[in-house]
């Protein structure tokens, strides 16, 4: 059965919704022959709001039952599977009602895929899908099958002839060691596809930059024809003409010129090619550079603000719109080797300005702590948005030690934004210098002995990261917050309290009740970019709490004020952003958020779970 895409438009916006906005992501592709390193090097910043846990996986690779069929989206097609599927390592975007559009993935066969939303098409260009369209499976399904970047493409425009796209629309990259690929599609069936060269560099945020595209020239561009058609009916383009001018004729001019997208080209390509491009009509797709980059300053570019940031603003990232923003949450840069085992990839587990790029061989399995489910069942619950899946886990590091510390910084700011700068630099200075050694010494191995081998630096970089970054949130956060209630109720106006507790080294005295607030974690609201968005403090009164004889400073707050955008049915760290004598304070507590429908589940100690 076909239905129309206003049929399932709806369904597609709420899957979008889930995410907050994607309005923020970036990628970056560098040409064999301006890289440092002789690889292609993919880099990619991961933006969305809300609820969102970013956990890494491997899938192994699996055999599949005749007739089986794969699901996704409840309102998308059912897709036939494959016999067999490849193993690959999945970077997921969690989020309650599922993402269909923010996962990145490295399969076996030594292919990336990385995507940027690119919305807001002309209306009357939306077309059929069938039975609900695709969606999140175009990345999934590549991951699985797809050998190199040119089959990525024809996987996915296969699908995309049989099912269409449900979504307005979207670039994806698709990578190899020997060739990358950008596939922009537009609602439906309609896309075109691009092979970039080895002596180009490539920068996209949020909005079709292809442009045109040469029909004669097979060997760099694909098109589905049927849009060429289309084009030239309704007059945006001359069939005489061999340029089709892909970008102005899919998408208005508008789009281009919105802030989010526009500060992003002008910030990246300055940086790239040392011009300064302010008409959004003339942002380069590609451009020819005359100097090497490197995987360094694909991380600098993917951390890169406006000159303005942090002036004047109540949180550090509020008012960015630069590459690296309030929403983005994960960072990756890839160096594409022949040998897939051996490829070197760079991951943040927070904002990448604030975090470290941790070295990672992603086929050699992510470290522990860096999800709390396997991949099967991270699969089975990315569209179920289970409540207790988004419990506040201690032993979720991404979360509670790397994104927590990323949170108390942006509040903090001052002088920890250049600390944190300078430490980020020694770090990474470290395993920079050392990284070339360890692929020397793994490649000396074979099997699963290699894998052993790359496994266990995986899991020891993060390992010491972390011990490094726990020490950090304990220097940033001295102040133990209690939330002094048992639940928290997100649809009711009943006070509940938060307690700072005063300590011998951490007099509470001097606290400023118009200047506290609470909620979410900053870096998980995509909507609070403003301090004063936060619940404020109702009343403020001094008594001692845990009867430590030290004296402390409660503050409360309206229930529903403090749990906008938490998940109800799940136990959720809630932060208190408060001043003690014209210092900045920060930190949280756990505690279960309820409505009168749902109900959170018990933590498993039966206490909160700091």
């Amino acid at each position: 059965m076909t239905k129309l895409f206003a049929q399932s438009l709806v369904a597609a916006f709420a899957a979008i919704a889930a995410v907050g906005t994607a309005q923020a992501c970036s990628t970056l592709i560098i040409g064999k022959d301006v890289s440092a390193t002789g690889n292609i090097i993919v880099a990619h910043n991961e933006d969305n709001g809300g609820r969102l846990f970013n956990m890494q996986h491997y899938v192994p690779p699996a055999k599949h039952k005749k007739g089986e069929m794969i699901e996704f989206e409840s309102f998308a097609a059912k897709i036939p599977q494959v016999e067999e599927t490849l193993g690959f390592y999945w970077t997921q975007t969690f989020v309650p009602d599922g993402a269909s559009f923010a996962d990145g993935f490295f399969n076996d066969a030594g292919v990336v895929v990385a995507t940027n939303w690119c919305g807001e098409i002309f209306e009357a260009d939306r077309m059929e899908v069938k039975d609900g369209g695709i969606g999140y499976g175009i990345r999934r399904l590549v991951a699985e099958r797809a050998h190199s970047a040119r089959e990525a493409v024809d996987i996915a425009t296969a699908l995309l002839k049989e099912f269409g796209y449900f979504h307005d629309g979207r670039t994806y990259t698709f990578a190899d060691a020997k060739e990358a690929w950008q596939l922009a599609i537009h609602q439906g069936n309609s896309w075109v596809a691009r092979k970039i060269h080895d002596d180009e560099v490539v920068y996209i945020p949020n909005v079709f930059m292809m442009d045109a595209v040469d029909l004669k020239d097979t060997e760099t561009w694909r098109i589905e024809p049927g849009q060429v058609e289309r084009a030239n009916k309704d007059g945006r383009h001359d069939a005489k003409d061999p340029i089709f001018k892909w970008r102005k004729i899919v998408a208005p001019e508008s789009i281009r010129a919105e802030r989010w997208n526009a500060n992003r080209n002008v910030i990246a390509w300055k940086f790239l090619t040392g011009k300064e491009y302010n008409d959004p009509e003339s942002f380069p797709y590609s451009a020819k550079i005359d100097h090497k980059l490197g995987v360094a300053d694909a991380m600098t570019l993917l951390r890169l603000h406006e000159d303005y940031i942090g002036e004047e603003q109540e949180l550090y990232h509020s008012a960015s719109e630069g590459i690296c923003r309030t929403t983005s949450h994960d960072s990756i840069v890839y160096n594409l080797t022949a040998d897939p085992t051996l490829t070197e990839a760079w991951k943040t587990v927070g904002r990448p300005c604030q975090s470290v790029y941790i070295p990672l061989y992603p086929l050699a399995g992510p470290a522990k702590g860096t999800a709390f489910v396997d991949g099967a069942t991270a699969t089975k619950e990315h569209f179920a948005g289970t409540p207790a899946m988004f419990d506040f886990r201690a032993e979720f590091t991404p979360h509670s030690v790397f994104s927590a510390g990323t949170n108390a910084i942006d509040y903090l700011r001052g002088g920890e934004i250049a600390h944190r700068t300078e430490l980020i630099a020694k770090i990474e200075g470290k395993y920079l210098a050392e990284r070339a050694d360890v692929t020397k010494e793994a490649a000396k191995l074979k099997g699963d002995e290699r894998r052993a081998f790359l496994h266990d630096y995986n899991q020891k970089v993060y390992d010491e990261v972390l011990a490094v970054m726990k020490d950090e949130n304990a220097r940033l956060m001295p102040y133990k917050v209690e939330i002094l209630a048992d639940k928290v109720k997100a649809d009711s106006d009943e006070a509940v309290a938060f307690a700072l507790l005063g300590a011998k080294d951490h007099s509470v005295k001097s606290a400023n009740l118009s200047a506290t607030r609470a909620g979410m974690s900053a870096n998980q609201l995509n909507s609070t970019r403003k301090f004063q968005n936060f619940a404020p403090a109702q009343k403020m009164e001094y008594k001692d709490v845990n009867g430590d004889g030290i004296e402390d400073v409660v503050f409360t707050f309206k229930s529903k004020d403090v749990t906008k955008g938490a998940v109800a049915g799940a136990t959720m760290d809630l932060w208190l952003y408060t001043q003690v004598n014209g210092h900045r304070v920060v930190g949280f507590d756990v505690v279960p958020v309820e409505t009168k429908e749902v109900k959170a589940a018990a933590s498993r100690d039966g206490k909160h779970l700091l």
